[in-house]
């Protein structure tokens, strides 16, 4: 009888293969986002620079400003490996339009080609119209020159190359500044050619599953709300009229990265379907320190954030965070960061996945193929069960680092498996999985890390319990 009862069990219990997520039938439901067979889906991932697209070379002589690690099948493996699915991936405008109105179709097709590596693996993409100091000219990356000419003047800002060394120093320069104020304020209409700009990348990726969808502008520095706010509706339109299936991104300013917090707006973004994607370095870049390791440091910071993206009407998307691999306390960071996403059900990708320039606060210490070169301990932090999908409306969502255990309460609807991303290296004995308080077995996809089960049957509450084989 026992024999019969585990066979009917495993039969009960098994689910159809899984589906990759199409970022085109992804909504926003209550700030949540919901894919197509109803189910709550949660996104953890990663930022990557990759060379030749994140442009930071010169065709005229002038030194390259910092080495880009390239990407390639080995990483998007490593990045399902660890749990992610999702790739937030900067893109510049300076390769996309090196001239005013002419597109590079080359550029397009590689990001096309980052596109379809993540697809192989079930990795979506966020194509992020990246900037920092406004321009690769005058700063680290963004506008082309032509249009540093249109706001400022020829010849009226400094003709900067590499070596990038001093990057803080550029960020504050005036004529980076200057050409913050003009592009805010749409002198000579140049946020209609930034649009014009966006609307070619959306009608390229309109039809991809791969891509979640695109993130107007990377830490802008608008100094008015209204003026970021007016910025943000038009290019948002720009992209829904050329792409009107998948999920639009907006971020507040920038210094909201010091603050810890933006104002909560008083009514919803005009444009639907929308992630709201702020960025969280508190205790990294707002003059405090993570030395007491204390989690309700970064607490205020993220409930702001949660309660911003519901003013907007959006989902919430923490498009970047982070902390220098060599800080006291850093993992301890990231667990506590982690913590508070999962509490409040927002979605992530960390800074970031390689780097060989600047601070190194990559994954690993150097290229990600470099052999021994995984931060473990900072991968590891990362690399954590999860619900990527879930058949219904989470209401508890918590993981304890340090037993590996997870409490995953949720509202049943439809019939779709649970998914839950179960690291091999948190649990290399295997594990227990429990459904309102009975065991459950089911298989770890080997490749993905992925167990998917149903638990239950029916509408109702239903509680999911993880924990360490013996």
């Amino acid at each position: 009888m026992r024999s019969l009862l585990a066979a009917v069990l495993v039969v009960a219990l098994a689910a159809p293969p899984a589906r990759a997520l199409d970022g085109r039938r992804l909504r926003v439901v209550g700030g949540r986002l919901v894919d197509a067979r109803r189910r709550e889906i949660t996104l953890r991932g990663v930022n990557a620079r990759v060379a030749g697209i994140f442009d930071v070379t010169f065709a005229d002589g002038r030194l390259p400003l910092e080495p880009i690690p390239p990407f390639d099948a080995g990483d998007a493996a490593k990045m399902q490996a660890l749990g992610f699915n999702l790739l937030r991936l900067p893109i510049n405008w300076s390769a996309l339009e090196p001239m005013p109105g002419r597109y590079n179709r080359d550029y397009l097709e590689r990001i096309a080609a980052v596109v379809r590596l993540c697809a192989a693996r079930g990795i979506l993409v966020l194509i992020d119209f990246h900037q920092d100091a406004f321009s690769k000219e005058i700063g680290e990356d963004g506008a082309p020159r032509w249009v540093l000419d249109r706001l400022l003047g020829p010849g009226t800002y400094p003709y900067l190359g590499g070596p990038l060394t001093d990057l803080a120093a550029r960020r504050l320069a005036p004529a980076t500044l200057a050409a913050f104020r003009a592009f805010f304020a749409n002198r000579d209409g140049i946020q209609d050619a930034f649009a014009a700009a966006a609307a070619v990348v959306a009608r390229r990726f309109a039809r991809s599953p791969a891509v979640l969808g695109y993130e107007t502008f990377n830490e802008p520095l608008a100094g008015s709300a209204d003026a970021l706010f007016a910025f943000n509706v038009r290019v948002a339109r720009a992209i829904r009229r050329a792409d009107r299936r998948h999920l639009v991104a907006f971020e507040p300013d920038v210094i909201r990265n010091l603050l810890n917090q933006a104002p909560i707006p008083a009514h919803r973004f005009p444009v639907r379907r929308v992630l709201y994607a702020p960025h969280i370095y508190t205790d990294v870049f707002d003059g405090h320190t993570f030395a007491s390791g204390n989690p309700a440091e970064l607490g205020p910071s993220m409930e702001h954030a949660a309660a911003e993206a519901a003013g907007w009407g959006a989902a919430l998307l923490v498009g970047e965070y982070g902390i220098d691999p060599h800080a006291a306390n850093a993992d301890a960071w990231i667990t506590a960061e982690l913590d508070l996403q999962d509490r409040l059900r927002a979605n992530s990708a960390f800074w970031l996945w390689a780097e060989i320039s600047q601070g190194r606060w990559g994954l690993f210490d150097g290229l990600s193929s470099a052999p021994g070169g995984e931060r473990v301990d900072r991968t590891t932090a990362l690399a954590r069960a999860y619900a990527p999908a879930v058949p219904g409306r989470v209401l508890e969502h918590a993981f304890d680092a340090a037993t590996n255990r997870l409490r995953l309460g949720y509202r049943a609807r439809g019939t779709a498996p649970v998914e839950l991303f179960v690291p091999a290296r948190r649990y290399p004995r295997g594990f227990v999985l429990r459904c309102n308080g009975r065991t459950l077995r089911a298989p770890r996809d080997p490749v993905r890390g992925v167990v998917r089960f149903h638990c239950g049957r029916g509408p109702g509450e239903r509680l999911v319990e993880l924990e360490p084989q013996g």
